[in-house]
């Protein structure tokens, strides 16, 4: 990109750089902490949006020194090497290693152009990191090319990209050689780079020194080794890594890497390395680009001689060896002609053949019987040596030792393949991972990247899986196929540990597999060039038969059956009729006779969302940072027959949620979302009743009639009740409690713009509420249900508040459950419709309606009778849903009178009066307002709305696109075809990685239109996509609105292979071999240009 934004982030997690909350940096012992000179980019390519920031460094707020201009005599040299300078900027598709998926920036120099058509661009390994990317590099004249991975180096922090040179129009094609020669104290250079995101910038320094260790960044598993690094006061900061540091002759003696976060220090990787596996790339051009090369599984440290002295180096030694390094048949280093030191072990792995044959401080003598007093001597050895034996000759503590060492191949040790499941991202644990926390390479398990929606709640990041289902797992392919015999929904045992918490003990947690929205699949690198992967879907594995076979023989040699498998606890396993047997449970004993008639009636509600499809609520900061969304709540059981559940929006938000019920503290059970009220807070639940039976679940009793056949009082301001409710961990308490209000509350706005309750008289208690809701009742064994107490949600909040039953009640009449017994004929609910309101109500008190509304003394008699509690009040309309049924009938302002020739106070009122008309006919309803001091009669249309939330999504080029929610017609935001509610593709998650995140698209907005194709819906879409129209494009011109109504375009370059179009959609399947039970499930599909 042309510039950026934004500082260097201090934590080394590369390439993003993102943030880690609680990290301590690390320092090398000079009391600096280290930064890798990468910078997170939110800006498109090609522009900016935004003024970098001040000059800092990396937020501490130190004031960095200006930049020293260079001499004249460098305009030349500038002039010829800037043409080979580009700007990169990567898209990690998927996380892997230490990186999370997304958008960052750095630096690269072309430094091949012997074929044009395969032209390389040298960079840092951090930058193009060792997992999928995607990438395209800014040149001089402000091209822009895709460049594609070759090579990434298993150690060292440089990699090399590929591209096209014939395709430059505008910028000559030009190359930097590579000088590692040149590299001396005392050198004078400029960094030139992307530095700090800006296109361009040249910073001056001077070789400080040249046999500086590799620097420790702060937390981060990869960490160079074994190579000398160059310093210098160059001050350089993110987004510079990559840059090449120039002499005046032009060329390139080393590669920016990184630097100190206090200080202007930067640290250069010399390029031995770079420049052997430059020139066998070259002489290799039909192989795969795997250069050799090889290890030890040994780190070296490059120490001088009074710290060798220390060691029990002795000053004969010594002698020795200055006086063959100063010989004529030994190999002399341009970066250190004559050596102040030598190698000494400094760790190595364990199990390893190193860890039997070394001792940190030994002093490395020779290899292969030629002296090896630098690390480029060292490495030449290894990389000729691979899979074979390396002689080495050390001193320990004086005595001299040989002995022989195989060398490993560094690119085995190195994940490039990895696995997709539930939602987790899963790669074999690599070497660096190994290096930091002492783990043998051997056997060495898999590394979790992103533990995801399956994984979440028991894996953390950075956890090492040992095992799954009862097999071990030594590898990736070991990892894989014990996953494939999991089917979907099977909960399965993960053994795994945490090498982050110095705790190498093997925990034990059980996990669910979710193949319906996320299937298992294995990614296969393949190292082409350019590097690519390859998706391959793992099937679930036939595994019915020989479990069956299994269990027969466990069975018939008398052991134990596993978990799952055998019988029941409490069960006889020869028992033929279990239900006659078998002891039934039943609820824990209590002393207090409301909590023992309550509990039966309640249940605790758990509900695991992932990020990326919350699509119908706010997210609070906390679910924003955790793994997955996981809420808490209580259900109250409405239908104990049908096994049916009410709760609250905030307990479930949406349809696409995995909702668990836990009755007695005893049975845990599965239920689906059956129906949720489109203006209210309220979400009917089903689950499997034979998966209670044991348990005498009983359903409250919702009677508003009393059983003389008087109506029962309602709730009254200072009535003395019992509160029961349930808490997270299933406990019931009771406590006695006093009803403070009864009021209709105006809940305030979500934004971005999501569902919140209106027009529902809530109730108060004076007293400090505990738990996540239940009920209030008259107390005693035979006491009524007075109200139900849920969460309901605010924004980033929610608040416990109870609804009386009165008002439940007439919620549930429309969908005919009243509790009780069952009706003969069930409402489906997944199509049953309710009455709605397309406006909103506020309390206006009678005086304020006489004084400023002209509210005759008539009419105040006439509301004043249906007022109730000593609540004078009358309705007046706050809000009208932007293109809804109520639109241009009623107005803001308009205090209401009456509905259908009776007068009203309260929203229920209202509800019942227009479900009552809209029954068998089309006509509308006479209002009584008044507006302006005025009386007036609007003729309103009855409106009635299925269950609310987002049943079908598509994710194109990494968008979440659903119909328009009605909640933003609700907020009144802009009114076109494509945002009326169930219209549009509204967006509001982008998938980080994806080529939506990489160009910029903002969130929330709507997706207009695609090239020339306007699109109002997730069917035109699709059609769109079948049709071929977009099959080939390189760039998609996508218009998008966003939630103020503004206009805006932006390319995008689509990625099928990592990103394909996916639509997920739930059904309705009837049970046709048990009750006929339609149980909705969601069903996945990839949809492909034809």
């Amino acid at each position: 990109a042309d510039e950026g934004s934004g500082s260097a982030h201090v934590d080394g997690n590369l390439p993003m750089e993102a943030p880690v909350s609680g990290a301590e940096p690390l320092d090398d012992g000079s009391g600096l902490v280290k930064r890798r000179r990468t910078m997170e980019s939110s800006m498109e390519v090609g522009g900016a949006d935004e003024d970098p920031l001040p000059s800092e460094v990396d937020g501490i707020g130190v004031p960095m020194p200006a930049p020293i201009v260079p001499s004249a005599e460098w305009t030349e040299v500038i002039e010829r090497v800037k043409s080979a300078i580009v700007a990169i900027r990567i898209t990690g598709v998927r996380p892997f290693e230490d990186s999370p998926a997304g958008v960052w920036q750095g630096t690269g120099f072309v430094v091949s152009l012997e074929n044009p058509e395969r032209a390389l661009i040298l960079t840092n390994r951090h930058i193009i990191s060792t997992g999928p990317i995607r990438a395209l590099a800014t040149f001089d004249e402000h091209e822009e090319l895709p460049v594609f991975p070759v090579y990434r180096d298993p150690v060292h922090d440089f990699g090399l990209l590929q591209f096209d040179a014939r395709r430059l129009r505008f910028t000559p094609a030009r190359e930097i050689p590579l000088s590692p020669e040149g590299l001396k104290v005392g050198a004078e250079v400029l960094v030139i780079g992307n530095d700090n995101a800006e296109k361009i910038q040249i910073l001056p320094a001077t070789i400080a020194r040249v046999d500086r260790n590799s620097p420790e960044y702060d937390d981060t598993n990869y960490q160079d080794e074994n190579t000398f690094y160059a310093g210098a006061g160059s001050n350089t900061s993110g987004g510079s890594s990559g840059s090449p540091v120039v002499d005046r002759s032009g060329a390139c003696i080393a590669l920016n890497a990184g630097g100190a976060n206090e200080a202007a220090s930067a640290y250069y990787l010399q390029l031995d390395r770079v420049v052997y596996v430059l020139d066998w790339l070259k002489q290799h051009p039909q192989e795969p680009p795997l250069p050799p090369r090889g290890t030890l599984l040994t780190k070296f440290l490059f120490q001088p001689f009074d710290m060798l002295r220390r060691l029990g180096f002795t000053e004969e030694q010594e002698r020795v060896v200055l006086a063959r390094s100063n010989s004529d048949g030994v190999k002399q280093s341009s970066a250190v002609k004559r050596p102040k030191g030598m190698l000494i072990v400094d760790s190595f792995l364990p199990e390893s053949q190193a860890e039997e044959l070394l001792r940190p401080g030994d002093v490395l003598l020779e290899a292969a019987g030629e002296p090896c007093l630098i690390f480029s001597e060292l490495e030449a050895q290894l990389d000729a040596r691979v899979g074979g034996k390396l002689p080495l000759r050390i001193s320990r503590a004086g005595v001299e030792l040989e002995v022989s060492i195989e060398v490993i191949d560094l690119h085995a040790l190195i994940p490039h393949d990895f696995s997709e499941c539930a939602g987790g991202v899963f790669h074999q644990l690599s070497y660096h991972t190994c290096k930091r926390f002492h783990i043998p390479v051997k056997d060495r398990g898999v590394f979790v990247v992103q533990s995801g929606f399956g994984f979440g709640l028991e894996l953390p990041y950075h956890a090492v899986v040992a095992g799954v289902a009862g097999r071990k797992v030594s590898d990736l392919k070991d990892f894989q196929e014990a996953l494939a015999g999991v089917a979907d929904g099977e909960t399965f045992e993960v053994s795994w540990f945490n090498p982050t918490t110095n705790e190498r003990r093997k925990k034990r947690s059980m996990v669910r597999m979710d193949r319906t929205l996320w299937p298992l699949c294995s990614w296969r690198f393949s190292a082409q060039r350019p590097n690519i992967w390859v998706r391959q879907t793992i099937e679930p594995a036939e595994l019915a038969a020989s479990q069956a076979a299994a269990a027969v023989a466990e069975k018939g040699s008398g052991e134990t059956s596993g978990a799952g498998q055998g019988p029941t606890a409490g069960q006889n396993s020869g028992d033929t009729n279990v239900d006659k047997e078998e002891e039934p449970l039943g609820y824990p004993p209590s002393r207090d006779p409301t909590i023992s008639r309550v509990q039966a009636m309640l249940c605790t509600i758990t509900t695991r969302i992932a990020h990326e499809f919350a699509t119908d609520f706010i997210m609070s900061e906390d679910e924003r940072n955790s793994t997955l969304i996981r809420r808490f709540g209580v259900g109250l059981v409405v239908d104990a027959e049908r096994g049916l559940v009410i709760t609250d929006r905030y307990t479930v938000p949406q349809p696409l949620a995995q909702v668990e019920l836990t009755f007695a503290q005893i049975v845990t059970t599965d239920a689906m979302c059956m129906f949720i009220h489109p203006q209210h807070n309220l979400v009917v639940l089903r689950y499997d009743v034979s998966a209670v039976r044991p348990l005498p679940v009983q359903s409250v009793d919702l009677s508003i009639i009393a059983a003389d056949g008087t109506a029962v009082e309602e709730l009254a301001i200072g009535e003395v009740l019992s509160f029961v409710s349930l808490h997270g961990d299933h406990r019931l308490s009771a406590k006695q409690v006093t009803v403070g209000s009864v009021y209709l509350k105006a809940w305030p706005f979500a934004e971005p713009p999501a569902y919140r309750e209106r027009n529902l008289e809530i109730c108060n208690l004076n007293d400090t509420l505990q738990g996540l809701g239940g009920v209030l009742v008259e107390p005693g064994s035979a006491g009524r249900t007075r109200a139900w107490f849920a969460q309901f949600p605010a924004g980033k909040k929610h608040y416990v508040a109870g609804v009386p039953i009165p008002v439940l009640v007439g919620l549930l009449r429309p969908l005919g459950l009243l509790g009780g017994a069952s009706p003969k004929s069930p409402l489906p609910l997944h199509v049953a419709c309710v009455p709605a309101l397309d406006c909103e109500f506020e309390e206006l008190s009678f005086a304020k309606a006489r004084r400023y509304h002209g509210m005759s003394l008539e009419h105040t008699h006439e509301l004043r009778l249906k007022c109730c509690d000593g609540r004078r009040q009358v309705m007046m309309v706050s809000r009208v849903t932007a293109g809804g049924a109520f639109d241009e009938k009623l107005a803001e302002g308009d205090v209401v009178l009456r509905v259908a020739g009776q007068p009203v106070t309260r929203p229920q009122e209202v509800e019942r009066l227009m479900e009552e008309h809209s029954k068998g006919t089309c006509e509308a309803v006479t209002w009584t307002v008044l507006r302006s001091r005025k009386q007036f009669e609007a003729a309103v249309q009855p409106s009635v709305r299925s269950s609310d939330g987002t049943v079908r999504l598509v994710i194109f080029n990494g968008l979440v696109l659903r119909p328009t929610p009605r909640a933003v017609a609700e907020r009144g935001g802009p009114l076109r075809p494509h945002t009326r509610p169930g219209a549009g593709l509204y967006y509001w998650h982008i998938f980080p990685g994806s080529p939506a995140d990489t160009f910029s698209l903002i969130a929330p907005g709507w997706l207009v239109q695609v090239d020339d194709e306007e699109l109002l819906s997730i069917d035109q879409l699709l059609k769109v996509i079948h049709s071929g129209k977009l099959k080939g494009r390189e760039w998609l011109r996508c218009h998008t609105m966003d939630s103020e109504g503004r206009p805006t375009v932006r390319a995008i370059q689509p990625d099928p292979v990592f990103w394909p179009t996916v639509e997920l959609s739930r059904t309705a399947e009837s049970d046709e071999t048990a009750t006929g039970v339609v149980k909705p499930r969601w069903v996945r599909s990839e949809h492909f240009d034809e």
